[in-house]
């Protein structure tokens, strides 16, 4: 067994430029279904985040939470006649000069937003009700995308407003700059109205009830499920196409392995002839594949993280919104199937061939 190791590595030698090449498009086609799936996770984690204890009364198109909707003090009244004690107003809307370029920006009543927004503070001090007008909260992916650190400046709407803290939600919200309602209402003219209200889930309203012609009832949240289906869709086309290449990569890849054993297939006659079995030429291939695999595994694990470290950062899409992608263990597992199943396809191939192979077509004498 071990003088058929030896050949491997020395066959892997011999022809060390092909090697790199093999290892090159292994650790490409990796890169690629490993950038791939950890975006795909994390964007559907992100817009897929729903709320179970509250719901929003807002326009009936449902994208009241994001780019606003305006709703007058009657809404208010009918849901405290409806039995609501309190409803919480808030203003969601996009300011800039067109979507892809916008800010979320998210108008909060300072006296108890932290009732049922619920974050962790990366950096700085939330705000608070003494606070004076033109101060900011802004999620984190926001501050990385746009690299704002806390005690700088961000510009809504032409105003400027101050970073008092960095939060972080790991939904869509995470895009959001958070104001006072008053200044929100203000920034955008909007008097007394506001986009929604707010109010817990499991009174006489429910979810899809209709308060007036175009006032609907919604979960927290749902809004960004639209953008959920487009996200969903765009990533399972890709995969599918990347499927395929990835096929194709393995299949060349065991199509080369091929290759370098025709090359020496009067050895494996010699080695058939003398006894050696599946066994054997099984540990010649899989010395081979594995060897390739792993350091295109590897090569392929670097080029994925500085892609997402880098490119991914400000990346923005559906929508101008940036994600945060990050690697976890269900994504990992999925990567360890993926090599496997490179590694199975470019090694059985070559391996029934010269097993089927009988050893006169080996020798060379028919």
């Amino acid at each position: 067994m071990s003088s058929l190791f030896s050949l491997a590595i020395k066959d892997m030698r011999k022809r060390w430029g092909l090697m790199l090449v093999l290892t090159a498009l292994f650790a490409v086609v990796f890169a690629a279904f490993l950038v791939l799936f950890t975006h795909y996770k994390s964007a559907t984690q992100i817009y897929g985040t729903l709320s179970e204890s509250w719901l929003v009364v807002g326009s009936s198109d449902g994208l009241s939470e994001i780019h606003g909707s305006r709703l007058t003090p009657e809404i208010r009244e009918m849901l405290i006649e409806s039995g609501y004690a309190d409803p919480v107003p808030e203003i969601h809307q996009i300011v800039g000069t067109t979507i892809a370029n916008g800010t979320l920006v998210k108008g909060i009543r300072l006296e108890d937003y932290e009732k049922y927004n619920s974050f962790s503070l990366h950096s700085g001090r939330k705000l608070a009700v003494e606070d004076a007008d033109r101060l900011a909260m802004i999620g984190e992916t926001l501050a990385r995308t746009h690299e704002i650190n806390t005690g700088d400046d961000i510009l809504l709407r032409g105003r400027k407003f101050r970073v008092v803290g960095i939060f972080k939600t790991g939904s869509i919200q995470d895009n959001e700059a958070w104001i006072s309602l008053e200044d929100a209402q203000r920034l955008l003219n909007y008097g007394d109205d506001v986009s929604l209200y707010l109010i817990p889930d499991g009174g006489p309203l429910k979810v899809g009830d209709l308060i007036s012609e175009d006032v609907l009832v919604s979960q927290k949240g749902e809004s960004g499920g639209i953008y959920n289906s487009s996200v969903s869709g765009f990533f399972k086309f890709f995969g599918v196409v990347g499927g395929i290449v990835g096929v194709a990569s393995a299949i060349t890849l065991g199509n080369m392995l091929w290759r370098l054993a025709f090359l020496r297939r009067r050895e494996f006659g010699i080695l058939k002839s003398i006894g050696f079995g599946i066994k054997g030429l099984a540990l010649y291939f899989f010395t081979q594949a594995g060897l390739i695999v792993v350091i295109g595994s590897l090569a392929g694990i670097g080029i994925a993280v500085v892609i997402i470290t880098t490119l991914l950062r400000t990346f923005t899409a559906f929508g101008g919104f940036s994600i945060a992608t990050t690697v976890d263990v269900p994504v990992l597992l999925q990567m360890t199937l993926l090599v496997m199943v490179f590694f199975g396809i470019s090694s059985l191939i070559p391996l029934h061939s010269v097993y089927k192979s009988s050893i006169t077509d080996l020798l060379g004498r028919n």
